[in-house]
């Protein structure tokens, strides 16, 4: 589950993060009086939506040019112009053809940066790892494994030696990290970004971040959970359904179960060189009738030339799974190749079931294999 930069940083703040002044705002109106209240000579104005690429997006249908979801304004008359050319378009980013309705912007006083950093800590699903990643100044990439997922004194030292930090920055930077850790924790989040963070003249400043959170353990914080919100078109698929759908640009569909594995199923599709078209997460206990919906939701897209099945079963049974996906056959048998990975509760099971099908399934055992053999199937069919 992910939400907005707003939502993300009111988070931060509880935790003491280093933020620039910033006010979200429904109505131009609202946008100018909030540039007002923060004051300074140049602003930021962010469209809000649950996307990331926001500066290398467009507004459908607007006919001023240069804009993106990411605009700078000089005067606070500016700021209310861009919250007038934003608010009730939609936003078309690089993951998302379709786009986004734009119904808040968040105004933040500008600054100018000296130096550039990415800090992220994120859960590895391919290798049940927590990962420290770091991107330091001149974009020198390092990358860490965390145990117990825990930023201990030691580890912390490291990444500050390797960054070459000199003098209050080593302390600002050795608390930023304490932060990164802890947001991690608290709510036991996928992963945590702060990105960018900027080196100005009075210390580190986060402009942007994320957390991404695990929809299984959303019932353990309730306060998070209202936070998340979806344009009406994926209400009503949700709704209906009972699964979460999120429509993409490439020509592989993928079924998952929880957000985590979703995460590192588009990944890996992206690091061997394929695009995801759409993303179906059934859940943790789907029924073998939601599965069998999002099997057809996913046949259904038209960019769709191929489908991974990537099932991980913990309180999820790949039995269920594999009922829902005969449910489906006679939409399975429309040509399209179907690639099925799945591990852990009565995935034995679910494998001998596909098999005793016979059914045009290709059902390997593991996630890189299963990633490589469905990107080959599309490219062979294509």
């Amino acid at each position: 589950m992910m939400i907005r930069e707003y939502q993300v940083k009111r988070l931060f703040g509880k935790q003491g993060v280093p933020l620039l002044k910033g006010e979200v705002a429904y109505t131009p109106a609202e946008a100018q009086a909030a540039a007002e209240r923060i004051a300074g000579t140049a602003w930021v104005v962010k469209a809000q939506v649950p996307a990331e690429d926001r500066s290398r997006s467009y507004f459908a249908g607007q006919a001023t040019d240069g804009l993106t979801g990411i605009c700078w304004a000089n005067t606070t008359q500016s700021v209310a112009d861009l919250a007038e050319q934003m608010l009730d378009k939609r936003l078309i980013t690089p993951h998302n053809p379709d786009g986004y309705v734009v119904k808040r912007v968040y105004v933040e006083e500008a600054c100018l940066g000296q130096a550039e950093y990415r800090l992220s800590l994120r859960t590895d699903f391919t290798t049940q790892q927590v990962l420290l990643c770091v991107c330091s100044a001149g974009n020198i990439m390092y990358q860490y494994q965390v145990p117990e997922a825990k930023l201990t004194a030691s580890l912390i030292k490291k990444v500050i030696q390797n960054m070459h930090l000199k003098g209050n920055r080593v302390k600002e930077m050795r608390a930023l990290l304490h932060h990164l850790s802890s947001l991690f924790s608290l709510y036991q989040a996928v992963a945590v970004e702060f990105d960018p963070v900027w080196e100005t003249a009075n210390g580190f400043v986060v402009l942007d971040g994320r957390i991404i959170f695990d929809d299984d353990t959303l019932f353990r914080q309730p306060d998070i959970a209202p936070l998340y919100e979806t344009d009406q078109k994926q209400q009503e698929i949700v709704r209906q359904n009972q699964f979460r759908y999120e429509q993409m640009k490439g020509n592989i569909a993928c079924l998952v179960n929880g957000i985590g594995l979703s995460q590192a199923t588009v990944d890996l599709i992206r690091q061997n060189g394929g695009q995801v078209a759409c993303l179906l997460d059934v859940g943790t206990e789907p029924s073998r009738d939601s599965v069998a919906r999002a099997l057809k939701l996913a046949l259904s897209d038209p960019n769709a030339d191929g489908i991974l099945v990537n099932i991980f079963g913990g309180v999820t049974r790949c039995d269920i799974i594999v009922q829902g996906l005969l449910a489906a056959a006679g939409e399975i048998l429309a040509g399209l190749p179907v690639v099925v990975r799945m591990d852990g509760t009565n995935a034995h099971i679910g494998r001998r079931l596909l098999f005793e099908s016979r059914l045009p399934f290709t059902v390997v055992k593991g996630l890189s294999e299963a990633v490589s053999e469905i990107i080959r199937q599309v490219k062979e069919t294509s």
